[in-house]
């Protein structure tokens, strides 16, 4: 826990000495509000549905972007092998970048708060499932930070780092989108790979531990990639 904490100290103070956190907060929280003024006004009601909608699809572009420098820029320079022959286990590596990526939506999720809290100055929104929303965001967030880093981990080139993850991430958003054309036999196979299928269900106020449960297996099969990535590179 000690060598995670260390870790994860060091990517966030990584993350806040440049511009990379403020860019991506600045353009994170001027989307969202994009996204709550058209979704108010071509709706015609005071609603979180489009904002949070498109905050997840936001996701799929951004946090690959987020991700790609952790692993991709330790290999460019030189320092990754001095990371992996260090005393820390490779899975606290993987670990403290994820939990700083991870902290790092979070802080981003925070900005948005602000538009619940115009909704409730103004009407009387459904606070259980603004919570069970943010809750399906935050499921997002830990499976795409984790799939950004299997990513990083597989070159020393960044911009290719944050491609791959946009890739590696696409059909598990684009399936839930094409089901409808499928065959009803395939849909049925398929629709269970969906973030869309399992992300509604939290927009909706539902908790369902199926849902939860494919949250937290995407994120722990795409960590448990990177780490034997890592230790794929520890034996050549």
């Amino acid at each position: 826990m000690r060598a995670i904490w260390t870790l994860w100290k060091k990517e966030m103070r990584i993350y806040f000495v440049s511009p990379l956190a403020y860019v991506f907060l600045s353009a994170f929280l001027f989307l969202a509000g994009l996204f709550f003024y058209l979704g108010v006004t071509l709706t015609g009601e005071a609603s979180l549905r489009v904002l949070l909608g498109n905050l997840a699809i936001t996701q799929l572009f951004v946090l690959p972007m987020l991700t790609m420098r952790h692993f991709a820029e330790e290999r460019r320079l030189g320092t990754l092998e001095l990371l992996m022959t260090a005393p820390v286990s490779l899975g606290a590596i993987v670990l403290g970048k994820w939990l700083a990526s991870l902290t790092l939506c979070l802080l981003m999720f925070l900005g948005t708060l602000v538009f619940p809290a115009v909704l409730a100055y103004y009407g009387d929104p459904d606070w259980g499932v603004v919570f069970t929303s943010y809750l399906g965001l935050v499921g997002v967030a830990a499976a795409f930070c984790a799939a950004g880093l299997f990513a990083s981990s597989l070159t020393d080139d960044q911009v290719a780092a944050g491609l791959v993850g946009i890739v590696l991430l696409l059909p598990f958003w684009l399936v839930g989108r094409a089901e409808a054309l499928l065959p009803e036999e395939w849909a049925d196979t398929v629709r269970p790979l969906s973030v869309l299928v399992h992300l509604d269900s939290f927009n909706r106020g539902v908790l369902d531990s199926a849902d939860i449960f494919y949250f937290v297996a995407f994120t722990a099969v795409f960590l448990f990639l990177t780490f034997r990535s890592l230790e794929s590179r520890r034996w050549r």
